[in-house]
């Protein structure tokens, strides 16, 4: 059984008003100068082989009912899995520093664009988005 991926952002141009209560709450808990977007991820547990027809059908699937093609962007990518979590996150150092020396993420070899590529942005847990969402508004 494969994982695909679905990453849902808004696009650029429209107002992220979540990410907006992150950053400023980011910058009252003195980690100044990072600005927020936040989006949604999607795992999609794919039975039988991943064919480019399977691929096909899950770009579908999210550009019918996961994301809102008017004011959102999306990406599919195939995740794999690593061998252990110790593994997993050595690759993720590994990956933030090549972003450090590229000046920006490399994309996955198997990722597959629907509109504009959007950057993943780190997400608050449920707890801290109620709370930011109470200072905010």
């Amino acid at each position: 059984m494969a994982r695909v991926v679905v990453e849902v952002m808004p696009k650029p141009e429209i107002l992220d008003p979540q990410g907006k209560a992150v950053t400023g709450a980011l910058a009252r808990l003195g980690f100044a100068g990072m600005s927020v977007r936040q989006g949604k991820r999607f795992e999609l547990e794919v039975e039988g082989e991943l064919t480019d027809e399977r691929l096909a059908e899950v770009r579908r699937a999210a550009e019918t009912l996961l994301a809102n093609t008017v004011i959102e962007s999306f990406s599919v990518r195939i995740e794999t899995e690593p061998e252990s979590p110790i593994e997993d996150q050595d690759a993720e150092e590994g990956q933030a520093s090549e972003q450090d020396e590229a000046g920006e993420q490399a994309k996955p070899a198997q990722q597959a664009d629907a509109g504009e590529q959007a950057k993943p942005a780190d997400q608050a847990d449920a707890g801290e988005q109620a709370e930011l969402a109470t200072q905010a508004g």
